[in-house]
């Protein structure tokens, strides 16, 4: 019994100080989809698809970010289009990031990509036309900071073309 309740203690621990990858069911995976799909439904632009082998792939960044657990950057040399968010602790709600994204609609201006697209590139990449898959993944780090990282298939965001 004692050895149970210590390695039950041991297993606590370690979660609690080490970072980890959080499991997206179905639900979570809807609500992040309808956010996405909710900006490109206003523009008449069909909606993305959930794409697991994407997912495990944005997962297994969300990760190796949360290993880091100092800053957000993009993976580099990347076929898919990337948006990440991180928020300080774990929100009660996925699609946040999403919502942060979609924001910086008030940034947008209809016209092609250029050099000032930093305020709103995520977006940009939300309603990107041609991107017709999306896959998500999150982690927590050692600090309780909670990285979200959505990529798409295929990629936006083009110097010199328009979203749509």
């Amino acid at each position: 019994m004692k050895s149970s309740l210590f390695l039950l203690m041991l297993a606590l621990v370690a979660r609690i100080s080490a970072q980890y990858s959080v499991t997206l069911d179905t639900a979570i995976q809807r609500s992040i989809l309808i956010e996405h799909n909710k900006e490109r439904k206003l523009l008449k632009i069909p909606n993305l698809t959930w794409n697991e082998e994407i997912a495990a792939y944005a997962e297994e960044w969300a990760l190796q970010l949360a290993k880091e657990d100092n800053s957000i950057h993009h993976r580099s040399g990347d076929n898919y289009g990337e948006n990440i968010s991180w928020i300080s602790v774990m929100p009660d709600d996925f699609s946040e990031g999403v919502t942060m994204w979609n924001e910086e609609k008030v940034y947008f201006k209809y016209k092609p990509i250029g050099n000032d697209w930093a305020k709103a590139g995520h977006y940009t990449q939300v309603i990107w036309r041609n991107t017709t898959q999306v896959g998500c993944g999150c982690a927590v780090s050692k600090s309780g900071a909670f990285f979200f990282v959505c990529n798409y298939d295929p990629p936006g965001n083009y110097i010199g073309q328009k979203p749509y």
